[in-house]
Parts: C-alpha cells; structure tokens; sequence
C-alpha cells in the first residue's frame, strides 16, 4: 500500500474523491483497514457491488448508511475469507451485496461517492443480507465463481408446499390466475403448474447471478407458479423481457390479490341497493361487481345477492321539468321503506345520487338506528369507490360561532367539494330576509387536504362527521334554543346521506337547499315530532 493511498484516505469526511486501491495480499489489505480506524473513520456494514457482467466486485464501507470508502481486493482463496471477516470483526457481519445492471463499471462509475450511491441505490437486485453461515458459500460464488453453471437442488416439500399455498393453485403471471389442479379442455384434475425461478438456480439459467443463485434456489420467495404457456414464455422464448424484479413484483402483486379476495370470505354479507334518482338530467352510472367488491371491502362487507335496483322517482329525476323536486318526499319516502322491508333492521348499503336535497332527505329519513353504508360515487376516478385507504383525523374542520340568546335560526354551511360562492350569496340573502345577522356554523376541509369530491374519502369519516354534527344539532336546540337550521350543501353524494342521518330527535326543524339560478332555494323541511323524522318538499 502506497503513502498516496493513505495520504487520499485521510481526506475521505471533507473530500468527495474515494479510493481505488486493489489489494492482493491480505497483510496489505488488513493495514489498510488499521490505518482508516486510526483516522477515526469507523463502518457498520459492508456492501458489495458487482457489475452485470460480474467483471468488477467493488467492496463499500458504510456507517449508518453513509458511504465512506470503496477499494477491490483479490486474495488466496483462503485469504478471502478471512479478509471479509477482518473487515467486521469489531461488530456482528452485516454484509449486503447488490448486482448493479450497468454491464461493466467505468473509472468514471467510481470516483465520486454520489455516483457510487447512484449504482447501490438502483440495483437491478435488492439487497440479500450475508450473514456468518453463508459467508463461506457467499465467498465461493461471488469471489472465487465456483458455481458458474449446472442446475441447482431440487426443491424440498416445504418450499413446494409453501408456494402452493402462496398461489393458491393458481398461475401467478400476472393477468393469467388460470387454475392449474385441472385441465381446462378435458376437465381432468392434476397437477398441471410449473415451479420456475425467479433468479436462476445457476448462473447460466434465466436470470443466474452468482451467489444469489445458490442463496435463493430453494427460497419459496423466489419461485413462481406458473401454467405451461407463461413457464415457457419467462424461461425460454422471452426471458430477458421478465427480469427479476418484473418477476418479483408479479408473485407479490399475485399474493396480496389472492389474500385481499379470500379476506372477504369473513365479511359480513348485507343487501346492495342502487338508487339512480340523477342530477340535472344526468345518466346514473350502475356499479358494476368489482366497484360493489372494492366499495364494500372498505366497511369489511361483502354483497349477499345481486344489487336490487330501487328505481322510485328515477324517470322523473331525468326528465326537465321539476316532477321529481315536486314528489321528492314521496320518493325518498318510497325507497326507505322498500330498503327497511327488504333488510327488516339490519344494515344496508346503498348506491344513491341524486340531488344534494335528495341525498340529505334519505339519510334522515332513513335514519341511525341501523347500519347504511352509502357509497361514495368518485368523480375523480369516474367510479363507485372509496379513495381514502385509512381513516384521518382532521378530514374536516368545524367552526362554530357564538349564539346569541335571542336567536331562533342558523346556518350550516358545508364546502367540502367546492368553495362555494353560492352558498355566500345565500348566506347574504338570509340574512337580508331575518333582517339580522345568522350564526353561521361552517365545515370544511383543512387546506392541507383541500375541496373536492373525496373530502370525505372513508366511510369512518363520514361517520364521525355525522356523530359530530349529530352533537351540534341537538345542542342548538337543547343548550340555545335554536328551531329552525338552514342547511347549505356542497358536498359528495356519501357525504350529504352522511350529514342526513346526523339529524335526530330533540332537534330543530332543518330546511334542506338545492342550488338555483343565483342563490340556494329551499327544497325539503325536514323535521322529527318527537318519534319519527318526516320530510315534506317545500312549495
């Protein structure tokens, strides 16, 4: 080792430059690691980055992730060993190795400490951790390259069985799911899949690296199951299309689909109802059963039959003139009894759209006292479905202001689709006609999340979002004395059934808005006489 080497070594934690010294005796490479100690510098793992064409095995230093040297080494066969257990002697082996798909590495892959994180960090191969038990074999392969060809062990039972519970029988390729315990033309059962590697049993099979092909041979991790056309197709006649990623993503993608469809198995079965009342003249489109699926599996619900069209009011709701807004309470009124008959109490779940008053009328008039689950109608995805994956805690903000004793009205405003400007001339106008300011209480999305149809974006939220409001409304009449709630609407479909069913009894008269040509007008009373809540359209 040169004083040169050293001298550039020194300046390693103020200088980008990194050393490329190879060693070829053990003495000298073991000095070197000494005198990086005597530096200061200390490592935590070790890394090994070899090119595609396995030509160029760089060795990298790291400490908590930051890369602090890189060199070559290419000892005696025992002296290998050796080496790499000097290299963490101080500390338990933490020993990654990555195969880069650049082909074979330039001076210019190597000089600069970013340009090497750039190769580790886009490996074509995730990291596969050496641990004291393979450093030996890891040593053989990837050093000395003692297994660069012929076929690896045959699989055992348990990985065999591992895999067949894993595909459950079924082709992984992705798309493909063909059953594979029986033949499709003749109906006879039998095993008719093919187990296929992801990283080659050899190096010299599809998609072989040394080491990793002897480490990942029997790993169930890394064998797919596979019908004859797609075994054929990733094996022989187009493997370089399906490298080991591709492959890896297919058999995850193909198990996480497996598990979350059998999940469903535990799920509650409930009724599916499809009320198609429209807006402005507007088709309703009908959810087909992967939308049912996918909106249910949300709840933890899956459909106990086909989806039952309740279709009252329906035609109207299409046509141009005001039919529907003139029977509305007839209709609502209609589709929750047919509903609370079918399901005699039990939960439902509805697909409904409709006008916002509409929507608000449902969900009271159906009510709390079982389970409904609207479903959200995602303008964004141009579907039925819920986007939110988990819950939040702050999907809306409510301001409530101070009440005045003497006052008999307020307003709810709610934007969570849109920032609504018709819902301030509204305001305005109201307060024109009491001749007096009205408390306004006002729902929104915080600005992190901002409007839009999923606002609202997991049934939870709109739970808690009624339960909230369901509190507000009955203070105002118990603890203020409030009678008469106007209730300006811009929200999702899901979202006004929600804030329907926060209506209750011991609260006051809600008058329920539709938008107009400049202001919101008034288009359902909705109040409760102390037992049952009844709506009745406004003249």
């Amino acid at each position: 080792m040169t004083t040169n080497n050293l001298s550039v070594v020194t300046q390693i934690p103020h200088d980008q430059t990194l050393n490329k010294t190879i060693f070829t005796d053990l003495d000298s490479a073991k000095q070197y690691l000494d005198h990086l100690k005597e530096t200061g510098l200390q490592w935590d793992s070790v890394g090994f980055l070899s090119d595609a064409s396995f030509h160029n095995l760089l060795t990298l230093l790291f400490n908590d992730g930051e890369l602090l040297d890189v060199f070559t080494f290419s000892l005696t066969d025992n002296d290998n060993h050796l080496f790499i257990q000097y290299l963490s002697k101080n500390f338990e082996i933490t020993v990654d190795y990555r195969l880069s798909e650049v082909e074979v590495f330039e001076n210019k892959n190597i000089n600069q400490k970013n340009e090497v994180m750039s190769l580790w960090s886009g490996c074509l191969q995730s990291s596969y951790s050496v641990t004291n038990e393979s450093l030996k074999d890891f040593v053989n392969d990837l050093i000395l390259k003692t297994n660069d060809g012929g076929r690896g062990k045959d699989f055992t039972v348990n990985t065999i069985r591992k895999v067949m519970d894993d595909s459950h029988g079924r082709c992984m390729f992705r798309g493909c799911g063909q059953r594979l315990d029986v033949d499709e033309l003749t109906g006879y059962e039998g095993n008719y899949g093919y187990l296929a590697h992801i990283t080659a049993s050899s190096t010299k099979g599809p998609r072989g690296t040394l080491y990793l092909s002897t480490l990942l041979s029997n790993e169930p991790s890394n064998v797919l199951l596979l019908c004859d056309v797609h075994h054929r197709l990733v094996d022989r006649v187009a493997s370089s299309y399906y490298p080991a990623p591709l492959l890896t993503k297919m058999r995850e993608e193909h198990v996480y689909l497996c598990n979350k469809l059998l999940d469903a198995l535990n799920y509650t079965p409930v009724d599916i109802f499809f009320i198609p009342w429209g807006v402005n003249s507007q088709h309703v489109e009908k959810p087909n059963s992967v939308a049912i699926s996918k909106s249910l599996s949300v709840f933890e619900h899956r459909a106990s039959d086909h989806i039952i069209s309740v279709n009252s009011g329906a035609s109207e709701s299409m046509d141009l003139d005001n039919s529907f807004e003139e029977n509305a309470s007839k209709n609502i009124e209609k589709c929750v009894n047919r509903i609370h008959d079918r399901t005699e109490g039990s939960g439902a779940a509805v697909f409904v759209l409709g006008p916002t008053f509409a929507l608000i009328g449902f969900g009271a008039k159906f009510g709390n006292k079982s389970k409904l689950m609207p479903m959200l109608r995602y303008r964004d995805a141009s579907s039925w479905m819920w986007p939110g994956v988990d819950p939040r805690e702050d999907a809306f903000i409510i301001d409530e202001p101070e009440i005045d004793p003497e006052q008999s009205e307020v307003i709810v405003s709610v934007k969570l689709t849109a920032d609504a400007e018709m819902i301030d001339s509204t305001i305005d106008h109201l307060n024109q006609q009491a001749q007096d300011k009205l408390p306004v209480i006002n729902i929104y999305p915080p600005q992190s999340y901002g409007y839009g149809n999923g606002a609202i974006a997991h049934p939870l939220e709109g739970e808690k979002l009624a339960n909230r409001l369901k509190e507000i409304f009955t203070n105002l009449n118990q603890m203020h004395g409030i009678k008469k709630v106007h209730l300006l609407v811009c929200a999702s479909n899901a979202a006004c059934v929600y804030i329907g069913q926060a209506i209750d009894r011991h609260q006051p008269e809600f008058i329920a808005y539709d938008y107009g040509d400049k202001v919101m007008e008034p288009k359902l009373r909705i109040y409760n006489d102390g037992n049952t809540t009844d709506i009745e359209c406004m003249p």
